[in-house]
């Protein structure tokens, strides 16, 4: 199955490599974090190491579960050597630093 995501070089500083990978509302958060860091560090998923040892996966796409509209919700942690924040909205937004 197919990933749609695209991404966005963001910043406009050469010393900032930021990263934003938008992901379609139906990729779990959990997911959408571990393709946007392989993609990112040209790596295939499985060889990453597992997304628990950074933050609990379950808990991670809980967040974004809600369904109050208008509620912002945002997390950040590091994972296999990148600043993560995870951002919600229609689409989950991945940002790599």
């Amino acid at each position: 199955m197919a990933t749609e995501h695209h991404r966005n070089d963001i910043g406009g500083n050469s010393s900032t490599n930021e990263q934003t990978y938008v992901f379609s509302p139906e990729k779990a958060p959990s997911l959408a974090v571990v393709d946007a860091v392989a993609s990112a560090s040209e790596t295939d998923p499985t060889a990453l190491p597992p997304l628990y040892d950074a933050i609990e996966p379950d808990a991670l796409d809980a967040t974004f579960e809600s369904s109050q509209p208008g509620a912002t919700r945002r997390v950040s942690f590091s994972y296999s050597g990148f600043d993560v924040t995870v951002d919600g909205g229609p689409a989950v937004t991945v940002s790599l630093e």
